[in-house]
């Protein structure tokens, strides 16, 4: 920044936060409307005495923090202690680090956003306030010293522990798929069988004998075509990045954590001395949940496109007002700020991981302005009695975006004109046999897509809500798949069973509503606290429920019958000591990682221990038997 500003002007750091509310005491002033008490972070007076030296002999003093509720309270601090030198302060709000930004900034000479500022001191109260009421009440009753409970990630663990539960109720179900081989106009086509029910063996023995293909030879000749329906197909290339499309973007493509992936992008958005010997950002701000793109930084694209590749440009400009629901749509996308920087061009001036993630974003936004891939999809209809089997072709006229950056071979099955009547002739069948499968763990990026879909947390919040998570414990990482301790499933059952009021998902979403409102004037911060100080200590005063006793559909997954019983989760030596660490014996794979739970089914083999569960090195789920190693059970199965 300073090289777009001039020698008359001095650009310091504050590295982040300066202050925050002290880690060993409350820091809330209750008698005065939950005021915040902030102490310095270590190593910050230091750094803004530094600071503060060089602003007094400055003539005005201007604040860039990030423009987001964070970079709001970061700013208001600074304000704080640099309002004692009584020069002239401004607050810049950069959403990009270009020349005209910062001009057009410069010019504002606007102040503190005071609404951001009491949004995120609600934030951080109501946060602080359940951590230091919920987290005593968790040590006491789970005989665990050191627990700590945080709210947002208390609604993320429990879908992390309530997706594991899932996985160990799982039962396999072998089902079959009925298809006629035969000839239609000439062509070796196949007919798939309708049906909205899986069918087992002998259902289709059933339908064989039905439709005369059984007992042999077969008495069907042919079938005759009854119906045939034309879909046109239009699919839209996805929308520029927001945060959470970002993260699980590179996660799945890239195997960037959120934390790493962050990390870059804010460096790729501080920018980098390119060739002119300036320091230019190469993207927008990276915390955005919107996927809005400006109208300036559009027609850059479309400029781009237009010269190199003239054929893929979008003829008509997408609506950009369907935002998902939970988005606040403060900033646009996370995009380029100039696409003709291509990654070809700034690729010397940026390091390995820097250019992986740049060339991610550039492609995506400039993805997001071609055209939709164009087609056609048929449906042959061939019904037999009570029994239809049909067949589908797809023709794709135009593969729009998808030829981006290279093109694709164009996918179609042409048939001379056909039309009802004209007959399938039979020749044999096959039964396929299909498998069930289980729900698959979330990663990384799937947690952080389903936080955006949901409300639940923030851009600013996503990457340190995971963790937070496994530094605490509470989940385990193996081959980007993420399960619940044994200590986060205890953690989970105790807490959603005394305070799912807090954290349950349409509350922790609510909340974030009401937050939003206090940024736009239409809700107060202490009244916010104030009610939820008071409906905590409601559930604090109330009696406990224990999670050793047996409960109806309290941590049963969502499907469990009304009235199921099943044991949360034993209280077992193992799980005290936080058992989340791989077992060292003979059973295990070489460092796979247990998610070690009790489940309330008993060892088909010994009939005295529990079936357990571990995530195994491949990916699979293993059963055991808890009293191994006296006795030996062991499957992949369920």
């Amino acid at each position: 920044m300073s090289s777009y500003l001039g020698k008359d002007w001095v650009v310091v750091a504050t590295k982040g936060h300066i202050k925050d509310l002290p880690s060993k005491s409350y820091g809330v002033d209750f008698a005065n409307s939950f005021e915040p008490e902030y102490e310095w972070l270590k190593g910050k007076k230091n750094l803004f005495s530094t600071i503060l030296t060089k602003a007094k002999k400055s003539s005005s003093i201007y604040i860039a923090s990030d423009p987001d509720r964070e970079g709001e309270i970061i700013a208001k601090h600074c304000f704080d202690e640099l309002g004692k030198l009584k020069k002239p302060m401004y607050r810049l709000r950069l959403k990009e680090i270009t020349k005209e930004e910062l001009r057009l900034q410069l010019q504002k000479k606007v102040g503190l956003d005071w609404q951001a500022v009491e949004s995120q001191i609600a934030r951080r109260v109501v946060d602080r306030i359940f951590g230091f009421e919920v987290s005593p009440d968790l040590w006491r009753r789970l005989k665990i010293p050191s627990l700590s409970a945080g709210r947002v990630q208390s609604t993320v663990l429990h879908w992390i522990c309530e997706r594991e539960k899932e996985i160990q109720n799982f039962s396999k179900e072998n089902y079959f798929q009925l298809k006629l081989q035969g000839s239609f106009l000439g062509q070796k086509i196949e007919l798939k069988y309708q049906s909205k029910e899986k069918l087992k063996e002998n259902d289709i023995h059933s339908i064989l004998n039905e439709i005369q293909i059984k007992p042999e030879p077969s008495r069907l000749e042919t079938l005759k075509l009854s119906k045939i329906k034309t879909k046109k197909i239009n699919r839209n290339p996805p929308k520029a990045f927001s945060t959470a499309s970002l993260l699980e973007s590179s996660f799945r493509t890239l195997k960037f954590d959120s934390k790493k992936t962050m990390r870059l992008a804010q460096s790729l958005f501080e920018g980098k001395k390119l060739n002119t010997g300036e320091t230019v950002g190469l993207i927008t701000y990276m915390r955005s949940d919107s996927t809005r793109v400006s109208d300036s930084k559009r027609k850059l694209g479309e400029d781009y496109l237009k010269t190199n590749y003239p054929n893929l440009v979008s003829e008509k400009k997408r609506d950009q007002s369907k935002q998902k629901k939970f988005s606040q749509d403060a900033h646009e996308a996370v995009i380029p700020i100039n696409p003709h920087f291509t990654p070809d061009k700034i690729r010397s001036f940026l390091n390995t991981d820097e250019a992986k993630l740049y060339q991610l974003i550039w492609e995506r936004f400039l993805v997001s302005l071609m055209k939709p891939e164009t087609g056609e999809e048929v449906v042959f209809e061939f019904p037999i009695g009570n029994h239809l089997f049909v067949y589908s072709s797809e023709t794709i006229f135009d593969s729009g975006f998808k030829q981006f950056p290279k093109p694709v071979e164009k996918r179609h099955r042409e048939f001379p004109e056909a039309k009802v009547g004209d007959p399938f002739h039979y020749q044999t069948f096959s039964m396929e046999e299909k498998v069930t499968e289980p729900p698959t763990r979330y990663t990384q990026g799937k947690l952080i897509q389903k936080m955006e879909d949901t409300g639940v947390g923030r851009p600013s919040t996503y990457a340190t809500i995971l963790e937070t998570l496994l530094k605490r414990k509470y989940i385990v990482e193996y081959q980007k798949n993420i399960g619940p301790s044994g200590l986060g499933l205890k953690v989970d059952a105790y807490l959603f069973l005394n305070f799912q009021e807090m954290i349950g998902e349409s509350f922790t979403k609510e909340l974030e509503s009401q937050l939003d409102q206090i940024t736009e004037e239409k809700e107060s911060r202490v009244s916010l606290v104030t009610k939820f100080y008071e409906d905590l200590q409601k559930i604090l005063k109330s009696p406990r429920k224990k999670i050793e006793e047996e409960t109806q559909n309290s941590q049963a997954p969502s499907k469990t019958t009304k009235g199921t019983k099943q044991r949360i989760l034993s209280d077992t030596k193992e799980d005290q000591k936080q058992s989340f660490q791989a077992k060292r014996n003979p059973m295990d794979e070489k460092q796979s990682l247990s998610f070690n739970t009790s489940a309330s089914q008993k060892c088909p083999k010994c009939k005295e221990g529990f079936v357990k569960t571990k995530l195994g090195k491949n990916g699979k789920t293993i059963y055991f038997c808890s009293r191994y190693p006296h006795c030996d059970y062991i499957t992949y199965d369920n």
